[in-house]
């Protein structure tokens, strides 16, 4: 049996050095915990907050920076996870419902007139966002002289809630408010493998989102592959980077139209505990009425553990 404080300094430690899996949202850090680091059920409860300038929702620009607050609550044991993460995120528009206008006609026609089949669509306004995720880790060899690698699988739900307040377009008056929500489902799966003494390990990604009840429903499914590349640490600084690519359909443009590499600074205080991120993220995507296009991602973040707990049996 190890000791308590060994324990939770370790899990500590290795939450805050886990290479990145997860490609978005930018503003969520991993939450990797090897099993073979804990004897018993932990929960861990962490807190992340910063800010973002041209900030992407799955692949679609906001147009505006924003700032946010992320909550997360994860309780592991044995080879599971659950995990429940609540996000806040405010923008210029984040307090107000979306404005939209609308003729009295039957079917109703909204101005201003929403992205084309053949355009990326525009993602919800900045607001807050819960998600709910069950994982599950596995080992695999790695090598005659390697311990086994720790990869997971995890399947995620999320739900965004999307309010439009519509006023008649000759008059200005109110017409109808409408209620929307955009829903997600998305499952992502480690994979390492070897190309001649090189390892390669990565994170295949494949997820559905769904919009409805609002003045511009849409749905999007995303395949995507993001490489992992082996962290360099520059004094206290460690340097991490990954590279996804794969394709988002609704957008009028088949085949690979996302390609984004990411570039992170990490340093994490000892004596605070808190990991201090800056992430550079340039996306580019392709529409079928815009050709590629690159957004530039850039975030600053502080994240701490506010609470840990061994759950030990007596």
């Amino acid at each position: 049996m190890r000791a308590r404080a060994p324990i939770v300094a370790a899990l500590s430690f290795l939450v805050a050095f886990s290479a990145a899996a997860q490609q978005r949202p930018i503003f969520d850090p991993d939450d990797f915990v090897d099993p073979a680091h804990h004897d018993f059920p932990i929960f861990i409860s962490r807190l992340v907050l910063g800010g973002m300038r041209s900030v992407m929702d799955d692949y679609r620009p906001l147009h505006q920076d924003a700032g946010f607050l992320l909550l997360t609550n994860g309780i592991y044991w044995s080879r599971f996870e659950v995990d429940f993460k609540h996000i806040e995120v405010r923008g210029e528009n984040a307090n107000a419902p979306a404005d939209a206008q609308v003729c009295p006609c039957d079917p109703p026609i909204y101005f201003p007139t929403p992205p084309s089949r053949e355009e990326t669509p525009n993602p919800p306004l900045p607001g807050s966002k819960d998600t709910l995720q069950f994982g599950w880790y596995r080992s695999r060899p790695a090598g005659p002289a390697e311990p086994p690698m720790t990869l997971r699988t995890r399947i995620s739900f999320s739900r965004q809630p999307i309010d439009t307040a519509a006023t008649y377009l000759d008059t200005g008056h109110a017409a109808f408010h409408l209620h929307g929500h955009e829903q997600s489902i998305g499952v992502e799966h480690d994979l390492f493998f070897r190309i001649d003494r090189h390892d390669v390990h990565g994170t295949l990604m494949v997820s559905r989102t769904i919009r409805s009840g609002t003045a511009n429903d849409r749905s999007q499914n995303e395949i995507i592959y993001v490489s992992h590349f082996q962290p360099q640490a520059l004094g206290p600084v460690l340097l991490r980077g990954t590279l996804a690519i794969g394709g988002v359909t609704g957008r009028g443009a088949n085949g690979v139209n996302v390609i984004n590499p990411a570039f992170e600074a990490f340093v994490h205080n000892g004596q605070t505990g808190a990991d201090f991120h800056l992430i550079w993220s340039p996306i580019a995507t392709r529409s079928g009425a815009e050709g590629w296009v690159t957004h530039h991602q850039i975030l600053i973040s502080v994240e701490r553990a506010i609470f840990i707990k061994l759950l030990e049996q007596h």
